[in-house]
């Protein structure tokens, strides 16, 4: 369980909950009653970054709808801000608890600091008080997301990185494993690439090359790919955001939004919405990319549908692989 009773608590999780270490940011931390043994406490309804320039008429929006929804009650607002561009941040954070609080979510705890980094000076908006940031790896959070196998990258732009392009997989050589196989091209590329997930390996650039393929033959083809989140959702990410830096154009649009999903019900959000960002850029330049699925997962994001909701997905994609002739251990 998560707990964030002080300022320092709070700045400390941030970088474990989010997954990096966010710069000229805002980060909102809505938070609902929950009740066990008797007792009333608080629960963590979802914890959301934007950028500290971001005009906060969206995020608003979109936090307010979700507040409603989740029956949140109250909010914690950090601002992670520092240099010319911090009084503007501090702007756009009272625009954001003004709505709020005008939506019946109470303000908490409202924080500024420049940076997360171990000594920086942190000040309480609302009281003054006054204080050092500590060093974040040191939080509770921090320690139980390495426990749980996550890490905490230095930055976004970081964890952006990993989904940039690396050295293309030779489409040839997919085409010629298509026209060989024929019709069990699908299904053999799937179970080599589940075997791949189970055993913790890294998928080479041969199969890389004709699992983009197959996920760009077709929506029943690509949303095969979901049900491999049977062996684990995050293990499942860590091949497939192999496979979409090696592939181009319609491949590495659908690659990126499966991995998308991976992430997503991995429960690491802010990395879904990076995967979904590269998909949407790559299909600027792939028009004829299908993208419901992208949407989809794009709408579930800005709403904060829970990542089990959306989990449901991987026995409709179990369906489609045995459709295709894939089985399952």
């Amino acid at each position: 369980m998560i707990r964030l009773r002080t300022a320092t608590d709070v700045l400390a999780a941030i970088p474990a909950i989010l997954g990096f270490t966010p710069v000229q940011s805002i980060v909102a931390i809505l938070l609902g009653e929950s009740e066990a043994d008797g007792m009333t406490g608080a629960r963590l309804v979802l914890v959301s970054r934007y950028d500290a320039d971001q005009d906060a008429e969206i995020p608003a929006e979109r936090l307010c709808g979700i507040a409603a929804r989740e029956n949140a009650t109250g909010v914690i607002l950090a601002v992670i801000a520092g240099g010319p561009g911090a009084a503007a941040a501090l702007d756009n954070r009272t625009s954001l608890r003004d709505r709020l609080e005008a939506e019946g979510v109470a303000p908490m705890l409202s924080l500024h600091t420049a940076e997360l980094t171990e000594g920086a000076m942190w000040v309480n908006l609302d009281t003054l008080e006054r204080g050092a940031v500590p060093d974040p790896t040191t939080s509770a959070v921090h320690a139980a997301a390495v426990f749980d196998g996550r890490n905490v990258a230095t930055s976004r732009a970081a964890i952006a990185a990993r989904y940039g392009l690396a050295a293309e997989a030779d489409p040839r050589i997919a085409a010629r494993a298509a026209a060989e196989q024929g019709d069990d091209f699908a299904r053999a590329t799937i179970t080599e690439l589940a075997a791949v997930i189970r055993n913790g390996e890294i998928p080479s650039g041969d199969l890389a090359a004709r699992v983009g393929l197959v996920a760009a033959s077709g929506p029943m083809q690509r949303d095969a790919f979901l049900g491999l989140a049977h062996y684990g959702a995050a293990e499942a990410h860590a091949a497939m955001i192999l496979v979409a830096t090696q592939v181009r154009g319609h491949a590495r649009v659908q690659t990126l939004t499966i991995t998308a999903y991976f992430a997503y019900i991995a429960g690491t959000g802010p990395e879904a919405g990076i995967a979904i960002d590269a998909a949407r850029a790559s299909a600027e330049d792939a028009p004829e990319a299908e993208t419901r699925m992208l949407d989809l997962l794009d709408i579930a994001l800005q709403r904060a549908v829970h990542p089990d909701t959306i989990a449901g997905l991987t026995a409709s994609g179990i369906e489609s692989a045995q459709q295709l002739g894939v089985e399952f251990d």
